[in-house]
Formats: structure tokens, C-alpha cells, sequence
């Protein structure tokens, strides 16, 4: 594996964990909403809704401190909303970590090739081998100041630099550096280009015929990198796969999970059942191109094994095809809908359950 496939994949890493503190696993099925059945009874105004108001009005008459800003309480209000529901994963997600995540699902992004991580209470980026950053000069452990001729505050989270250090591919980014042992500040002008999120990691075990792929994500390109990696890996003569789903929140649903079931089981094999509020259901089967469907396999799982993962293993295990080792997975069960709002932040709804 090489170091820049390394440092890509701790960022990829990196930017997960960020997202999930509150994603907690999220499998999300993009179009769901266009192919999921009909739900019925409309959804009325409640008849108390005024009361909302009527607990506004009196804030804003009365309260001794600072009211927040318009969006900040309207998302709380809706945060109030969703609590009420009981469900942990109809959330809501602020505009910047939604355009990352977003970023992420698409499996790349427009940028500048570098890792961001927060080192007391500073900005340090860490650029990727022969990335753009690193082309222009910029070195590990480099402390940003400026983006643009916008400077860094301390309250800015790394997903806020993230944000603003993404943009257009081809378009141009200016970055105030400040570096060690240098007196003066540091610009570059840095042209952003396609960065790539690896899903896929792969690589032969040593002195066997045995192949380890670990999946991390289902983005946009997991299906095509997976059958990219058997191609490669079965020059080899394979044997068996050890599949890792360990710490896979899950991603796009459904083609990638899909797909990479059907390397491994018979065309049109059940792989999930969702079942809808109306109470219909919905199969959906594998439709990959078989190359694993005569290696043996096991699968490794973790509890931060969820939703699309586990929709993967379940299905590989159901059909005595792979072996589960590991601890029980995440054991999410839902899946949401996103609904982009005005303001840009993301609204994730759970429209289905989802049965092995």
C-alpha cells in the first residue's frame, strides 16, 4: 500500500469519525424517496401548532438574554421536532458537515489534497504525496492562518476549514501559512484538483493464496473499486477472501452493496427486504458479476459495523455463503431518506426498516 493510499485513507477515516458523532451509522438510500411506495394519509398543520408561536412571541418579549440568530433557532426548533419522534437517526445536519458527507458518498471532491487536524487550539495540514498542496510547497505540520483573505478563528471546527478548503476543481485557493523556524507568513496559491476517496483497500497475504479487502465506506465508486481489486487479486490464483467490515458505517444504498454481494453470491440472490410505513415491502437482489462466487470467505465485523455493512454481511451469512467472525454489528435496521433543505442543511428521515 502506498503512503499516499495511507494518507488518504486516515483522512477518509478522519473525516468519518467527525460526521458520525452524530450520523451514528448512517445507510442512506439517496433515491428512495422517488422509488419508495406511496405512504398514505397527508400530513396536516397540527391543530396546536399556533402554540409554537405563542411560546416565541413571549421570548422575544420577555427573555433577559441574547436571542439567537434566525437560522440557529429554527434548527433548534426542528432539532425539538425530531426529539419527539424518538429515533435517533432522523436527524438534522448542519450545511457544512452535509456538503462533506455528501463529498464523501461521491467518493471525491474538489480540493487541495491535504489532511486537517486541530493541534492545540491551531489548524495543521497535512498534504498527501505529490498532491496539490504538496506540489506548491506545502509542508506537513504547516499551520494555517488564512483561507483566502478569511482568517482562522479558534472556534472553527475542522469540518469549517474542510468546507472552505473544498470548492471547484480547477478553481484557484489562497492559503496563509505560517511554518516553524520561518519569521514571515507563507502564501501559495493552490489550484484545486479531483481528490479521491478510496473505499476499497486490498492487498495478498503473505505467502498465501488468500486475499484481505477491507471496504470502508459505500460511496459512488465503492462497486467499481471492489471488482477492480478482484480483477487485480485473482491474477494470483486466490483462494479465499477475508472481507473487513469492521468500523463501515455504511453509505449509498442500494448499488453498491448490491454489487459487491453479487461477486460473491448466484444472479438475483435475495440480499434485503425493506418494509414501508403502509406496511408493503420491497426485495432488493444481488446483481454483480460473480468473479468471488467460487472462493471461500469470511467476513470480519465490529459493533461499528452498520447499515449498508451489515446489510452486506447479513446477507452473505444468510445465504451460507461467508462466516461471520468479530463482535455483533452496530444492528441499526433503518434507513433514511436525505432531504436537502433551503438553507442547504440536510434533513435525514427514516422511511423503512430493513430485515436479512
Amino acid at each position: 500500500m502506498t503512503g499516499v493510499l495511507k494518507l488518504t485513507t486516515l483522512f477518509l477515516l478522519a473525516t468519518l469519525v467527525a460526521v458520525s458523532a452524530y450520523l451514528a451509522g448512517f445507510g442512506v438510500n439517496y433515491f428512495l424517496a422517488r422509488q419508495a411506495p406511496a405512504q398514505s394519509g397527508a400530513t396536516a398543520v397540527p391543530p396546536k401548532f399556533p402554540l409554537m408561536w405563542e411560546a416565541w412571541r413571549l421570548l422575544k418579549d420577555e427573555f433577559y438574554g441574547d436571542i439567537p440568530q434566525a437560522p440557529a433557532l429554527v434548527h433548534g426548533m426542528i432539532r425539538g421536532m425530531l426529539q419527539s419522534l424518538g429515533d435517533s437517526h432522523t436527524i438534522l445536519v448542519e450545511a457544512q458537515p452535509a456538503a462533506l458527507e455528501q463529498n464523501n458518498l461521491q467518493g471525491s471532491y474538489g480540493g487541495i489534497g491535504a489532511k486537517v487536524e486541530v493541534r492545540n487550539g491551531a489548524i495543521v495540514l497535512l498534504p498527501f504525496p505529490n498532491g496539490p498542496a504538496a506540489r506548491q510547497g506545502v509542508l506537513a505540520n504547516d499551520l494555517l492562518i488564512k483561507i483566502d483573505e478569511k482568517e482562522l478563528t479558534p472556534e472553527m471546527t475542522t469540518e469549517d476549514v474542510e468546507v472552505r478548503l473544498r470548492g471547484d476543481i480547477g478553481s484557484n485557493i489562497l492559503l496563509t501559512l505560517h511554518r516553524v523556524g520561518e519569521s514571515k507568513p507563507i502564501v501559495v496559491t493552490i489550484k484545486r484538483e479531483k481528490i479521491d476517496i478510496p473505499s476499497v483497500q486490498y492487498r495478498l497475504l503473505d505467502n498465501t493464496n488468500y486475499a484481505y479487502i477491507q471496504v470502508t465506506l459505500e460511496s459512488g465508486d465503492t462497486a467499481k473499486q471492489f471488482q477492480d481489486a478482484l480483477n487485480s487479486l485473482k491474477k494470483n490464483n486466490l483462494t479465499g477472501v477475508v472481507l473487513d467490515l469492521r468500523n463501515n458505517p455504511g453509505g449509498i444504498f442500494p448499488d453498491p452493496v448490491l454489487e459487491i454481494a453479487g461477486q460473491f453470491l448466484p444472479g438475483d440472490s435475495p440480499v434485503v427486504l425493506e418494509r414501508y410505513r403502509d406496511g408493503s415491502e420491497k426485495t432488493y437482489k444481488s446483481k454483480g458479476s460473480q468473479l468471488a462466487k467460487d472462493l471461500a470467505l469470511v467476513i470480519l465485523v465490529n459493533g461499528g459495523t452498520a447499515s449498508d455493512a451489515e446489510i452486506l454481511a447479513g446477507a452473505l451469512q444468510d445465504s451460507g455463503r461467508g462466516v461471520l467472525i468479530g463482535e455483533k454489528t452496530f444492528g441499526k435496521g433503518s434507513v433514511q431518506a436525505l432531504h436537502p433543505l433551503s438553507d442547504k442543511a440536510v434533513l435525514h428521515v427514516t422511511v423503512a426498516t430493513w430485515y436479512t
